[in-house]
């Protein structure tokens, strides 16, 4: 098996969302496949009203339409219309006849079919690197975080923090919780001693437990370490991304001094 060394890098630093529409058994088969290896973690819908919930209430890294499923066009739409998904990367598994169309919805990569494994493995590649910049100005950085939540009138419930940035979580429960609640947390941030505390409201959820929310407060000083977090998680996501001579070329200007062409020796 060919392996990619962006895709390496990157697979234990950020964890991609994704949705796949289609009803072709062969689609879903060579899709699902190159999607768990670029770590994508994909629901396959082929249902209409499944999928088009699923793209105006959940913030989705890629959306991939089969354009031979059931309206697609509708599907690609709802997307940009949403606010969790009007800059998500929308891939388009189209033939000849249906790739300009595709393209003037909102597609912003396509697949062509018959799908070749190559072929829609070299494009979702190209897709990847566009969902990783949008994901950096999103900061949305992914986590493991136990934390005691505060739910409002429910009470305290054991959860895990999967990511963060400085709008929102996502928070895993043991079962689902209701929407529109207000939720407090005390989180310890990863790597640092810093314990800063939100409030919140969940937004969006799903049967498995897992529960989207905005927020709504965080203290100013909170505010101030957890974008300095965010920061410091993002240059590292970024330095990943560099080709291994790039990455030396920084290593080798971090110890020169600019001063008296002195070098730093330490």
């Amino acid at each position: 098996m060919c392996r990619d060394p962006l895709i390496e890098l990157m697979q234990d630093q950020v964890r991609l969302d994704g949705l796949l529409f289609s009803n072709d058994a062969k689609v879903i088969s060579v899709m699902s496949h190159i999607l768990k290896s670029f770590s994508i973690e994909a629901e396959v819908h082929s249902e209409l009203k499944v999928a088009l919930d699923a793209v105006t209430r959940r913030h989705l890294d890629a959306v991939i339409v089969d354009w031979n499923g059931a309206d697609p066009t509708r599907v690609v739409r709802d997307a940009r219309k949403s606010s969790a998904n009007r800059t998500s990367t929308i891939v388009a598994m189209v033939d000849r006849d249906s790739e300009t169309h595709a393209l003037l919805v909102g597609a912003n990569f396509m697949i062509h079919k018959p799908v070749d494994l190559d072929h829609a493995r070299q494009c979702m590649r190209a897709a990847y690197g566009t969902m990783l910049q949008q994901r950096r100005r999103s900061a949305r950085v992914s986590v493991d975080i136990p934390v005691l939540a505060r739910v409002a009138d429910l009470g305290t419930f054991e959860a895990r923090i999967s990511d963060m940035s400085v709008t929102g979580v996502a928070l895993h429960f043991k079962e689902p919780l209701p929407l529109g609640r207000d939720v407090s947390l005390a989180v310890k941030l990863p790597g640092t001693e810093s314990l800063i505390r939100v409030t919140g409201n969940i937004v969006n959820v799903n049967s498995a437990g897992r529960a989207g929310i905005r927020l709504s407060f965080v203290p100013d000083e909170d505010l101030g370490l957890l974008e300095k977090w965010l920061a410091a998680e993002l240059a590292k996501l970024e330095l990943a991304e560099l080709p291994a001579e790039d990455q030396r070329a920084r290593d080798r200007s971090s110890v020169s001094s600019p001063r008296n062409g002195q070098t730093n020796t330490n």
